[in-house]
């Protein structure tokens, strides 16, 4: 499969005469981390004052990288991590984040560092603070262009009165619980404007499919995530059909690339959305590992 690309450096990406290429280069893996830390920031900061004392949310700088802390973190601790560092990062950085968690009463989080920017002695800091290898993520960014899909679903943006549906959704999909707690985190009506949109597949007048994007000026990126399917909607195209749908909104808004995440699939664990991200234009662009931090008296909550 050959996905064009852009060529050259940093400055070399937002010339309308680049020339293609077929493989991902460092500029790519830079705005990929950046558009992600830009997303969990702004995942973070736009809640509103209530949500954020609910959940205990804060995001903080971290090394050139950014830290988001969610004490009640609905999805086991999934959105404590630190992110998109695009240099070297340090041992001091790496002991900020875990103080900050330890602090805050964070029963986990995760530090996920691009190849390139692993320190020559990340070992030895791994055993310093008993960082464990978890979740394998590959990192996928390409050109915002819309591609032809096939789905007998009807696509549509979602407004704020379809939010508790987006979340039951989301919980069903990913093996949460629908908590109070989490459509805190995830119904909120600032999802459904401005720089978010929430897209659905209906089949009929039932919400099967939903996922979410936020516009990243900054990078001229999409960041594509929070997608889930009921079981009745999948092998249908809906998650093809949503990634279609946001891209194009990505473009008719002026933006030229996209970027997602996604875990790396084994012969025994597939990903069927690494193969759809891939089909609508993305390339993988780096993998990385969630190095995990226990708090030592909440490890085990």
């Amino acid at each position: 499969m050959t996905v064009m690309s852009w060529v050259g450096h940093s400055s070399d990406m937002t010339q309308p005469h680049a020339q293609p290429r077929t493989h991902p280069s460092a500029e790519w893996s830079d705005l990929a981390e950046r558009t992600e830390a830009i997303a969990m920031r702004r995942l973070v900061d736009d809640e509103t004052p209530a949500v954020t004392e609910q959940l205990g949310l804060s995001s903080h700088d971290a090394g050139d990288g950014v830290h988001t802390v969610v004490v009640r973190d609905p999805m086991w601790g999934y959105w404590n991590k630190a992110l998109g560092f695009c240099e070297t990062l340090s041992e001091a950085t790496v002991g900020e984040v875990l103080e900050r968690g330890r602090v805050r009463g964070v029963a986990a989080l995760g530090l996920l560092v691009q190849p390139r920017v692993v320190p020559t002695d990340w070992e030895a800091i791994v055993t310093e603070h008993a960082l464990t290898r978890g979740t394998l993520f590959v990192k996928l960014f390409g050109p915002a262009e819309p591609r032809t899909v096939d789905t007998d679903l009807r696509i549509s943006r979602l407004e704020p009165e379809h939010a508790g549906d987006f979340v039951r959704i989301m919980a069903a999909g990913f093996g949460f619980e629908a908590t109070p707690d989490a459509f805190a985190m995830f119904d909120g009506g600032q999802y459904f404007a401005g720089d978010w949109a929430t897209y659905g597949a209906w089949d009929g007048e039932t919400l099967v499919a939903v996922a979410r994007m936020l516009c990243v000026p900054e990078t001229s990126s999409v960041a594509l995530f929070g997608a889930a399917t009921l079981p009745e909607g999948r092998n249908r195209g809906a998650q093809t059909a949503l990634l279609d749908a946001r891209i194009r909104e990505a473009r008719d808004r002026g933006l030229r690339f996209a970027s997602a995440e996604t875990f790396a699939e084994t012969a025994q664990n597939p990903n069927p959305s690494l193969h759809n991200m891939r089909r609508v234009g993305l390339i993988d662009v780096h993998a990385r590992p969630s190095w995990v931090w226990h708090h030592p008296a909440l490890g085990n909550r």
